[in-house]
C-alpha cells in the first residue's frame, strides 16, 4: 500500500537547496530521536553518478536523436537553439527527491517522524546550512489483533461434532493467539527498521572514514611539499652563504694588504709630521716605528708589568747599558752597496 506522506517545513528547505546549489558538495539526513540524539540515515554526493537514479527521464542527457549524418550538399534544417540546462539546478532537484525517498523509506511502519538535514560544502570543510522538518503518514493504521486467527480460538464452535480429547484441547491451547501474532509482526517490523538504520549508519561511517583519510592524505601531501620547499630554500641559503663568505674573505685579505702598504708608505710622511708638529727627534720617530714593526716587542710594551719596569730609572739605565753592550759586540754593518764577504 503506497504511503500518503505530509511534510512540514520541507518546501522552504528545498527552496534553500536550489538557491545554494552551486556551493553544495553533498547532503546528509538524520532522524531526530530526541534533543541531543540523531540517527544518521544516509548521505549523497552532488555528482552525476550518485544523483542519476533520482533524475527524471527528461533531465537526462539524450544524444541518440542527434546523430543524423548530413548528406553532401544537404542544408541543415533551421531549428531553434537549445535552451541551456542548469546542471546545478538538476542536481538540486535530484537531491530533493533523494531526501523525500529517504524519509519515505524510514516512515514505513511509523506514523510520525522528525528529521534534520545537513547541507555541506565540497570535501565537508564547512556546512552551508542545517534545518529540521517533520513528516506524517496520513494513511497509517495502528497494528491490532489478527482477526484471521480468530478461527483457531473458536474451532470448537465451528466444529461441534468433533470429539475434543484432552490432548486436542492442549494442542489448541498451545497455539499462539491473535495478540501474539500481532506482537511478532511488530517485532519483525522493528527488526527490519533496525537493520535498515544499521546499514545506513555503516554506510555513513564508511563515507566519513574515507573523507577523513582523504583529508589526512591531502594534509600530509601539503606538509611534504612545505618540507621540500624549506629544504630547497635552506640549500640555496647555504650556497649563498658560502659564496658570501668566500667573497668577504677575499675582500678582507685585500684590505689587509692595502692597509700594510698604506702604513709603509705613510711612515716617512708620519716622521716628518711628528718632527715638525710635536718637536720629536727623528731617532724617536724611528724608534716608534721599530716598536710598531715588531709584534713581539709591541706585545711586550703593551703589558702593564713591562711599562711599570720601564718607569724605574735604575731599570732604564741597566737596559740602556745592556743595549750598548750588545751593539758593541755586534759586527759592523756593511755600507750600502758593499758585501760583507772577504
Amino acid at each position: 500500500m503506497p504511503l500518503t506522506l505530509a511534510y512540514d517545513s520541507l518546501e522552504p528547505i528545498e527552496k534553500r537547496i536550489r538557491q545554494v546549489r552551486n556551493d553544495i558538495g553533498y547532503i546528509s539526513i538524520s532522524e531526530v530521536i530526541d534533543r541531543k540524539h540523531y540517527e544518521s540515515l544516509g548521505r549523497i554526493d552532488f555528482t552525476e553518478s550518485d544523483l542519476a537514479p533520482y533524475m527524471l527521464d527528461d533531465e537526462l542527457d539524450d544524444d541518440e536523436d542527434n546523430d543524423d549524418i548530413e548528406e553532401p550538399g544537404q542544408l541543415p534544417d533551421l531549428v531553434a537553439a537549445p535552451i541551456p540546462v542548469d546542471q546545478a539546478l538538476r542536481h538540486a532537484d535530484a537531491g530533493c527527491r533523494w531526501v523525500r525517498e529517504m524519509v519515505a523509506a524510514n516512515m514505513n511502519g511509523q506514523e510520525e517522524g522528525r528529521f534534520r538535514l545537513f547541507v555541506w560544502r565540497p570535501k565537508g570543510e564547512t556546512i552551508l546550512f542545517t534545518a529540521r522538518f517533520s513528516c506524517t503518514d496520513l494513511g497509517y493504521v495502528a497494528p491490532g489483533p489478527v482477526k484471521e486467527l480468530g478461527v483457531i480460538e473458536t474451532a470448537t464452535e465451528l466444529l461441534p461434532n468433533v470429539h475434543m480429547t484432552p490432548e486436542r484441547e492442549a494442542q489448541l491451547d498451545a497455539l499462539p493467539t491473535g495478540r501474539t501474532w500481532a506482537a511478532l509482526g511488530a517485532g519483525h517490523q522493528q527488526l527490519l527498521e533496525l537493520t535498515q538504520k544499521t546499514y545506513g549508519h555503516l554506510a555513513t561511517l564508511q563515507n566519513t572514514t574515507i573523507n577523513n583519510q582523504n583529508t589526512q592524505i591531502l594534509r600530509m601531501g601539503k606538509v611534504i611539499e612545505d618540507m621540500a620547499s624549506d629544504r630547497a630554500k635552506i640549500a640555496v641559503g647555504v650556497t649563498r652563504n658560502d659564496e658570501t663568505r668566500r667573497v668577504e674573505d677575499g675582500e678582507s685579505r685585500v684590505r689587509e694588504e692595502l692597509g700594510k702598504q698604506f702604513i709603509s708608505e705613510i711612515g716617512t710622511f708620519g716622521r716628518i709630521v711628528a718632527s715638525a708638529k710635536f718637536g720629536m727627534a727623528p731617532e724617536m720617530v724611528e724608534l716608534a716605528e721599530l716598536v710598531n714593526g715588531s709584534p713581539e716587542l709591541l706585545d711586550a710594551m703593551k703589558k702593564p708589568e713591562v711599562r711599570q719596569m720601564l718607569r724605574d730609572e735604575k731599570t732604564r739605565k741597566e737596559l740602556a747599558a745592556m743595549l750598548l753592550m750588545a751593539a758593541g759586540s755586534a759586527p759592523a754593518a756593511a755600507p750600502p752597496g758593499q758585501s760583507t764577504a772577504a
